[in-house]
């Protein structure tokens, strides 16, 4: 069975950083997948990820190295199955507020006796003969917290049995706290909750990480699980820098 290079470092205890790709393209993957992120977490809840396009893209990343991972738009027991089948090596479920939904989304990433996964595919033949024995081993259940009821209730959803990480989702969280797309003290004391609460179960802790410094905030506080930035912000930024660059070459040209 193929390593999950994410929970190996997590399980050594160490930070996972992982690539977030949005934008749905096969070879942004493919082109990313070489640099020696952890993992790559492909969106499907808010990205643009059609599921023909993630079987083209799970094996490339998978073959590069980096762990693929999905995050689907439901806790829903066929979808997470059918992402799973395509290659996915842990799923990111959203909008997790209770012990029972952690419950619900952990049976439907493993196998039975541990979850109620189903058991078929073709593709899993890629990540070894021993996929069916050995995948509950690699397959990460990560939930994510990101309102104040999944706040109070962070005790309570990390006693769940093989729940493999928690994530907090700080854009909704700030939402679901009034705040719109804004911070307070109110949210930092949610996110120190949260990290609090992952110490006492011994279930790591991440975070959807708004840039760099962010990340390594976050790294510093204990998280272990740092999604940060995506291809489309990398290539903005990047191509920011390229034009200020040239405008202002030819500024000075004019100029002199």
């Amino acid at each position: 069975m193929k390593t999950n290079q994410v929970l190996a470092r997590i399980r050594a205890g160490e930070p996972a950083v992982v690539g977030w790709l949005v934008g749905g393209s096969p070879l942004v993957a493919e082109c990313m997948g070489v640099l020696e992120f952890d993992g790559f977490l492909l969106d499907a809840q808010h990205g643009y990820w059609s599921y023909e396009a993630l079987l083209n893209t799970l094996p490339t990343i998978a073959d590069a190295g980096p762990a693929p991972l999905v995050r689907v738009a439901d806790n829903d027991f066929g979808l997470i199955g059918r992402v799973l089948d395509a290659g996915a090596l842990g799923i990111v479920i959203p909008m997790v507020n209770s012990a029972a939904d952690a419950q619900r989304a952990v049976e439907a990433c493993l196998y039975p006796p541990a979850g109620k996964r189903s058991s078929g595919g073709v593709r899993r033949e890629r990540y070894g003969a021993d996929y069916a024995l050995a995948a509950n081993d690699e397959i990460m259940a990560i939930c994510m917290i990101e309102t104040r009821e999944a706040v109070e209730r962070a005790d309570e959803i990390m006693a769940v049995a093989r729940l493999s990480c928690v994530m907090i989702g700080p854009g909704d969280l700030a939402m679901s706290l009034g705040l719109g797309l804004g911070r307070s003290e109110e949210h930092e004391a949610c996110i120190v909750r949260v990290i609090e609460a992952g110490k006492r179960r011994g279930v790591p802790v991440g975070m959807a990480c708004a840039d760099t410094q962010d990340c390594l905030r976050r790294a510093e506080q204990g998280m272990l699980f740092l999604p940060c930035g995506n291809e489309i912000g990398w290539a903005r930024q990047r191509a920011a820098e390229h034009l200020s660059a040239v405008r202002e070459g030819i500024a000075r040209r004019a100029g002199s």
